[in-house]
């Protein structure tokens, strides 16, 4: 049987059934929604509701509750792994020279600076990683609303791929708080600013950030085409 095109009102049954389901990961929703489209229409209109019915049977809870955490994990592993291959290719060649100039820079500026200095440049090294995430957050947001708007649905939902990217961008926020208050433990002691603990400590988060931004950045880019962020 050929496909036919599906009624207003069939559409709003769909949409009326997917948002029941209180779907959380923007993708695993557009995936499922177009599966119901797609299934429908597949069959006449007096098989509308039988079909609907058959496949509410199939997506209940337990079975899309599923899907977002499988999807979940492997969207975090896929963003990883990305984001590794993207920072073993700054160790080859050409890009290698990239790098080289930029631990050559920062191993003068803290050569240059002393004691509480030291720990300025990790500091200002997590604006760039704010910055970056807020544009990945805009960008994923833009693009979640069209699809919602283009569905008909109003549930709050984002892209399992931003969920990851929150969720590590609040640990590295945690880590740069971690680092900003153990000093305090210290500061009766200045000899502790001049130790190679703290010296190798703010120079390794630095070059840490500085390479999670760039990776990040470069991951969004690639996934941006493809995914919802």
């Amino acid at each position: 049987m050929e496909r036919r095109i599906l009624s207003p009102e069939e559409l709003a049954r769909i949409q009326k059934a997917i948002a029941a389901k209180y779907l959380t990961s923007a993708e695993i929703l557009t995936e499922i929604y177009d599966h119901y489209v797609s299934h429908l229409e597949s069959f006449a209109e007096a098989d509308f509701g039988d079909e609907l019915f058959q496949l509410e049977q199939k997506f209940r809870c337990s079975y899309y509750n599923v899907l977002q955490e499988n999807f979940a994990k492997t969207s975090k592993k896929e963003l990883q792994q990305l984001q590794y291959s993207i920072w073993k290719s700054y160790f080859t060649w050409p890009r290698f020279i990239g790098t080289l100039l930029v631990l050559v820079f920062l191993t003068v500026l803290w050569s240059s600076l002393e004691g509480k200095a030291r720990g300025l440049p990790v500091v200002i090294s997590m604006i760039p990683l704010l910055l970056t995430f807020c544009w990945i957050l805009v960008k994923s947001k833009i693009k979640v609303h069209k699809i919602k708007r283009a569905i008909g649905l109003t549930l709050k939902i984002q892209s399992s791929y931003l969920t990851n990217i929150i969720i590590q961008y609040s640990l590295l926020s945690g880590l740069l708080n971690g680092f900003i208050q153990l000093p305090r433990l210290f500061s009766s002691d200045e000899g502790f600013f001049e130790s190679y603990y703290f010296i190798f400590v703010s120079f390794l988060l630095c070059v840490f950030f500085i390479s999670y931004t760039l990776t990040l950045f470069e991951a969004w880019k690639i996934k941006s085409k493809t995914a919802l962020i």
